[in-house]
């Protein structure tokens, strides 16, 4: 299980410049390995269809 701390740490060590330009809250529990994987992916698939943060913000309102 990973902390909200450790995921954030995880995320600046895997995907260096994309993690840092997606501003990513996160709820204060414990997540899984699976959990950060998809979210892992999902930063990477975005940054492929060439979304900036405000595109991820519109998708997360309309998907929340």
């Amino acid at each position: 299980m990973l902390t909200p701390n450790e995921i954030r740490r995880r995320l600046r060590r895997d995907l260096v410049t994309i993690a840092e330009a997606y501003q990513i809250g996160f709820e204060s529990r414990l997540y899984t390995e699976a959990e950060y994987e998809n979210l892992k992916q999902t930063l990477l698939q975005l940054r492929e269809l060439n979304m900036n943060p405000q595109h991820m913000e519109q998708l997360l309102a309309i998907n929340g």
